[in-house]
């Protein structure tokens, strides 16, 4: 194996070359708006003006995680500390105000065409007392070089609902907007998976002349009932339900999806999505090179069998965007979220699948959400163990935590660190391991030492006592979404302003705090003080919002 390089299985990698080209410029003329193009975009704002679309977090365009996916794929994206991000589409800033929070020394901008979700939005920002983001009522064609660059741009789930010269202006943004190291994350919807959900899309927009008003509201709830009615039909006979076997599981998944998700996917005028193939051509027109996707096993193939990855490779004749179309093709993609950067960085893009050890060294791993924990009891191999046993723990660790994990629960075990590479690469690009480029603590609670800075108690007391969780969703540093947070660590919180011990805590919330939980069977019962409070200080480290 080589000393610098793993692959996703086996060994083989030179470093990737240091040399840029020179940088290509886009030839695109932007054509002025029409008013029938003006009109589509007022439409546009007008409906996400009238159906509010709840901002949510997205862990993807996490830029912790976005500069750990440019390093993978052989890039040197800029440090978080001092970094300017854009977010286009932003709504009220969901995605990015957690961002905000947790990387203050990180500059956010984001605009939205609708300027009730950007009122909304700069509410909830004040209240919180956030001061490196700003949120900008803003057309997305009036972006031009004077608007600066920017070391991340994020664009989720707004190309593929957009004019075509919206998606080509969006498309140059991420390249004249983003500076030399900078790295665009581009979400779309995509054939041909998206194929099978156009049929229901079909039935919606054909069904929705019958609803009661042409309010999107009313639209949505009308053909949500048309699609269960169309279901419960398909399941009346054995003929039509072995013929709709794939669709009654999509229709039951837009059954249980909100109305303002429903409403915006599948009822909006404009949902275009493109093939792979067609999205990199058109990225490529407007002066960006194709680093790879965000989901690694998409770009990524010999995670696969070994008769799998001959086919494929052999369908594309050496040619990465088409490995990448015919795995589509094979695997039915539905949705996908490019990373470009500049054409000038071009010749850095790893293409062989192989990434240097130097780079995961610099990395930090942490469990996916998803991902079952325990460790099977058929497991032998003891690297896989100790992998395992840190993913557990659900807190980031490194290269050298697992060796160190190792040298201490395994005392003479003698490690193959190839095998070690190799393992970590594997659950990196089959979705078990999220990235990360910089390290974000996780200090646990000790009594006298650690308290809670404000801003943190303001962040959650926005959401859950002025009604911000209408208009966002609460997350993590890693923009992981947290269900979780209710008033009761809110109120903990706030005793933690300043270093205590866990026998005042104790004290207080036995006087003042109750905590109810019911059985399987039925029973209620209080939970006791300590327990409660053990349970949200391990919850209040994983946020991370401990500070010594």
């Amino acid at each position: 194996m080589s000393q610098n390089s793993i692959p996703k299985t086996d060994a083989k990698q030179g470093k990737p070359s240091a040399n840029d080209k020179s940088q290509k410029k886009s030839n695109t003329i932007q054509p002025p708006i029409n008013e029938v193009m003006q009109e589509k975009i007022e439409e546009l704002k007008e409906s996400y003006d009238n159906f509010l679309y709840v901002s949510k977090a997205f862990s993807n365009t996490n830029i912790n995680s976005l500069q750990a996916r440019s390093r993978l794929y052989g890039l040197s994206p800029a440090p978080l500390k001092g970094a300017r991000v854009l977010e286009l589409g932003s709504s009220c800033g969901g995605n990015i105000i957690p961002q905000a929070l947790y990387y203050p020394e990180t500059t956010f901008t984001g605009i939205d065409l609708s300027g009730v979700q950007i009122e909304h939005g700069k509410e909830l920002i004040e209240s919180m007392g956030l001061t490196n983001i700003t949120l900008l009522e803003k057309n997305i064609m009036d972006i031009d070089d004077d608007f600066g660059t920017f070391d991340y741009i994020i664009v989720h789930g707004i190309w593929s609902w957009v004019p075509d010269m919206v998606k080509d202006k969006i498309l140059s943004i991420c390249n004249r907007n983003l500076s030399d190291r900078g790295i665009a994350y581009v979400s779309y919807n995509t054939y041909p998976g998206w194929k099978r959900l156009e049929q229901l899309r079909d039935i919606m927009l054909y069904s929705e002349k019958h609803a009661p008003t042409t309010s999107l509201q009313d639209r949505t709830a009308y053909t949500k009932q048309v699609l269960q009615l169309i279901q419960e039909t398909m399941k009346l006979d054995e003929r039509s339900r072995m013929k709709s076997s794939y669709k009654i599981p999509n229709i039951d998944r837009i059954l249980k999806a909100n109305d303002y998700y429903v409403g915006h996917e599948y009822l909006e005028a404009i949902n275009d999505p493109v093939y792979v193939s067609e999205f990199v051509k058109r990225a490529e027109a407007q002066g960006c090179a194709y680093v790879g996707d965000e989901c690694m096993q998409r770009s990524f193939i010999t995670w696969l069998s070994d008769a799998t990855v001959t086919n494929i490779k052999k369908l594309a004749q050496d040619n990465r965007v088409d490995k990448e179309q015919y795995f589509d093709y094979v695997y039915d993609t539905q949705f996908r979220m490019a990373l470009l950067t500049k054409q000038s960085n071009e010749d850095q893009i790893t293409k062989n699948e192989t990434v240097t050890k130097e780079i995961l060294n610099g990395l930090y791993f942490l469990i996916t959400l998803d991902t079952d924990l325990g460790v099977p009891p058929e497991w032998t191999d003891t690297v896989h163990i100790a992998i395992k046993e840190m993913m557990d723990t659900r807190l980031p660790f490194s290269v050298q935590d697992v060796v160190d994990h190792i040298e201490h629960q395994y005392p003479g075990y003698e490690i193959d660190m190839d095998k070690l590479y190799t393992r970590l690469f594997l659950l990196v690009v089959v979705g078990q391991l999220y990235t990360f480029g910089e390290c974000y603590e996780h200090l646990p609670f000790k009594e006298n030492e650690t308290y809670i800075p404000q801003r943190f108690i303001d962040y959650i007391a926005t959401l859950i006592e002025k009604d911000g969780n209408r208009y966002m969703t609460t997350a993590n540093m890693y923009n992981q979404i947290d269900y979780d947070v209710e008033h009761g660590v809110l109120y903990i919180m706030r005793l933690l302003t300043t270093p205590t011990t866990k026998e005042k805590l104790i004290e207080d919330l036995d006087v003042n705090v109750t905590v109810e939980r019911t059985t399987k069977d039925g029973q209620q019962y209080r939970v006791p003080s300590e327990q409660y409070l053990d349970e949200v200080l391990r919850h209040l480290r994983v946020l991370g919002f401990f500070r010594k």
